[in-house]
């Protein structure tokens, strides 16, 4: 997996965009939502270094596939934890989050890995009070 600095641009477009393909597809209400959110200009990167992030993800994703039954890759949870470990800073972890969740509510249906990815990123990041009450 590339490695990319803390609290980058970059390390932040590879969680949305792992937002957006950890169910399969890339739906494009997803793809809208994002931009909708605005986080893109937020961080200062242009749709251009986006979707190369977006390919080198896929292309990194491949690479280190421990399995890849059924046309699926699975990614194992030290992994994606290294991955959200790359947003530091609180403030933009929040906005992080908020932007992936509307990427993962864009298409009406929330897949179990898409469930699986905003649960490891509460618990990585720690969920804030309210969310721990629910």
């Amino acid at each position: 997996m590339r490695i990319y600095a803390t609290d980058s641009p970059r390390a932040v477009s590879r969680l949305l965009a792992l937002a957006m393909i950890v169910d399969g597809h890339l739906a494009p209400a997803e793809l809208k939502a994002m931009h909708h959110s605005g986080i893109l200009q937020g961080v200062g990167i242009d749709e251009d270094d986006f979707d190369d992030v977006v390919q080198e993800l896929c292309e990194d994703l491949l690479a280190t596939a421990h399995q890849r039954g059924a046309g699926e890759v699975e990614i194992d949870a030290k992994l994606l934890d290294g991955l959200l470990h790359d947003v530091e800073d609180p403030a933009l972890r929040m906005g992080t989050m908020k932007a992936m969740l509307d990427i993962v509510h864009a298409d009406t249906v929330l897949d179990g890995r898409e469930t699986l990815l905003i649960q490891r990123a509460f618990k990585a990041w720690g969920a804030p009070v309210a969310a721990r009450a629910a």
